[in-house]
């Protein structure tokens, strides 16, 4: 996927909230706000003086009074090798559908037609209808919902989903492992934004409920998927699919994939 935007290379500040970054422009020296697309917490990244990328949103705070800010966050620098790391949570689901349309996915590859930002069909009378990303229909007439989540963080070659707790995304995971128990296909494929990650596990310490929620579904038919991005400034591209491991770690077990 190629990028249709400039970036500029900039410096890490401050975060005073989830969605608003203070960084200095290199060139200019300019101190701005700008916009952070990934709630996540970013801890690991988002340090004093770390190298980011941003680019000049298109909606102009002058003309659009509600946007506080003139700049989007786009990637950000790993602390110690300088690898691109992409924070833009609405990525991985276009990277999805394009991997889906090339046959990137060898899962997906027998389906004729699929359909964005579904409601799920079976939702409780007064219970919140949750959108699954992708449904997916073959020649037989058969569904495939598909969920896609991005994960960021990285450690020791262990990309780890969520980086904050996400009751939406808990609720995602139980919806998909109704459809699958109901007799549908369900599947969540996690886009890690970055191309250092060997597997991929849940945050059990950060968010045990969610957690949960996907080691349950795993066992209940729920497929589970992830793949990592190879970034660039001027593009992003599916790199390699990797394992998603769901059990708890015990202390002093290994983390490791």
């Amino acid at each position: 996927m190629r990028f249709p935007f400039v970036t500029e290379p900039a410096v890490f500040l401050e975060r005073p909230n989830r969605y608003l970054v203070i960084a200095q422009l290199q060139h200019s020296g300019e101190t701005v706000r700008v916009h952070c697309p990934d709630p996540g917490r970013l801890r690991e990244l988002l340090i004093p003086h770390a190298g980011v990328i941003v680019h000049v949103s298109s909606a102009d705070p002058l003309t659009t009074p509600a946007r506080k800010t003139a700049y989007d966050l786009r990637f950000v620098e790993h602390p110690e090798d300088g690898t691109l790391i992409s924070l833009d949570s609405r990525l991985p689901n276009a990277l999805f559908g394009e991997g889906l349309k090339a046959g990137f996915f060898a899962p997906f590859r027998n389906y004729q037609t699929f359909a964005r930002e579904v409601s799920v069909p079976h939702a409780e009378p007064g219970a919140v209808r949750s959108r699954i990303d992708y449904r997916l229909i073959d020649a037989a007439g058969r569904t495939c919902w598909i969920e896609v989540k991005s994960a960021t963080l990285v450690e020791d070659g262990v990309a780890y989903f969520p980086d904050a707790v996400t009751e939406r995304g808990r609720r995602h995971v139980e919806e998909l492992q109704n459809l699958a128990e109901q007799g549908d296909r369900a599947a969540i494929c996690f886009v890690v934004q970055r191309p250092d990650a060997r597997c991929l596990r849940p945050q059990w310490e950060h968010d045990p409920a969610f957690s949960a929620a996907l080691h349950c579904a795993g066992q209940a038919g729920v497929e589970l998927y992830a793949v990592t991005v190879s970034v660039t400034l001027a593009a992003a591209d599916l790199a390699q699919m990797i394992p998603v491991l769901t059990g708890r770690i015990r202390e002093k077990e290994n983390a490791n994939c």
